[in-house]
């Protein structure tokens, strides 16, 4: 699916191949984060707003047609989620031992980011399921929402997230010694997922919606850069000062560059379409949830050979693609597609969900250990 022809929402049965590549850049960015600690933590960000964007869609579509909807959504959700990240358990527990199992009902149930944020978790290479958390517990009522609040007031639930969370970060901000809690509990993240369902409403009632914000989002995502390149040349650690300007702007000014990307993505053409749509960028897209699920087991397992960070970051990526595609064609892809055979991926594949990243500032050329707290 096209920017020119864009559906009026996200579907379960067609897909916005440029999104694939959008998916793909942001995963890109949470490697690099973690491999090389480029100041690329947003990436996990985009991740979230990708996800409410889609997530959204699906169920006002599922709605609006009076189809299957909590056994539908729940059901697809865990078909997609639970066989990579039971194997992410299985492979973790192999290289570094079952260190998880002392912590494990925040494994079990779906709580890794209150784990992290109690400093009661497993292994570092389980870092990156905080993300996966937020999203989860995010959609254990997000559901409900949709379903029992009127479309034509669902976008004004979701500005109104957008506009309160910030807020409820300043103010909790004293309750926590650092900023970690903040950063990794829902209540104070889901702003983004809240943004990218704000879009997904906005294109279903229109399809043409975004286009007028084209430039207003091209302008708000290199404004947003701009500060965020300002804070971390000028001011390194402002993202680890822990007061509420901190917590409560800076994961703004990331909720602005992400959503501004979205909408520049989906109204994309010419020379940002044809990048987006990159075969390269799709397929990395399509497989990214495996990626960022393994990619920080792959760097911890390549830590001990003492490599050169490049080197190692390399190795590391050619490692996470080729046992993302092996995972991907021995069975994710036929748990999505189901009776579906040969699917072409870019057509019918379930829109992917996942996240996250680190912080960390210098690039240098001496092997470090892997970045993995975001």
């Amino acid at each position: 699916m096209t920017a020119s022809a864009l559906p009026l929402a996200p579907s379960h049965s067609r897909r916005i191949v440029q999104l694939d590549g959008l998916r793909a850049i942001a995963v890109l960015a949470v490697f690099a984060q973690h491999a090389l600690k480029a100041p690329l933590w947003m990436g996990v960000d985009l991740f979230f707003v990708l996800s409410g964007f889609l997530i959204t869609g699906i169920l006002l579509e599922r709605k609006a047609r009076q189809q299957s909807y909590f056994g539908y959504f729940y059901a697809r959700r865990a078909r997609r989620i639970l066989p990579p990240y039971v194997l992410l358990m299985v492979v973790s527990s192999i290289l570094f031992g079952f260190g998880w199992a002392q912590h494990w009902q925040w494994y079990a149930f779906f709580a890794a980011n209150i784990g992290d944020a109690l400093n009661q978790s497993g292994h570092d290479s389980l870092n990156v399921l905080w993300s996966l958390a937020v999203e989860e517990q995010f959609y254990i009522f997000w559901p409900f929402v949709i379903l029992l609040v009127p479309e034509r007031v669902l976008g004004y639930v979701a500005a109104a997230l957008i506009l309160l969370v910030p807020v409820l970060r300043a103010v909790a901000t004293p309750w926590f010694d650092s900023f970690w809690p903040i950063y990794y509990l829902t209540p104070f993240r889901m702003d983004l997922l809240a943004a990218g369902a704000l879009l997904a409403v906005a294109v279903r009632r229109d399809r043409n919606a975004l286009e007028p914000f084209k430039g207003v989002a091209v302008l708000g995502m290199f404004a947003a850069l701009a500060v965020l390149a300002w804070l971390h040349l000028h001011f390194p650690r402002f993202r680890a000062a822990n007061t509420p300007l901190s917590n409560a702007g800076l994961y703004s000014v990331s909720l602005v560059l992400c959503t501004s990307v979205v909408v520049i993505a989906l109204q994309s053409k010419g020379i940002v379409k044809r990048l987006l749509c990159n075969p390269v960028l799709v397929y990395i897209g399509t497989i990214s949830y495996t990626i960022y699920l393994i990619h920080l087991s792959v760097l911890y397992a390549l830590w001990p050979l003492h490599l050169n960070r490049y080197v190692s970051a390399a190795l590391a990526l050619a490692i996470t693609l080729a046992y993302a595609s092996i995972t991907w064609f021995a069975f994710e892809k036929r748990l999505i597609f189901g009776s579906a055979r040969g699917a072409p991926a870019q057509k019918q594949a379930q829109p992917q969900t996942h996240t996250q990243a680190a912080t960390g500032s210098r690039v240098g050329t001496a092997p470090q250990a892997p970045q993995s707290r975001a």
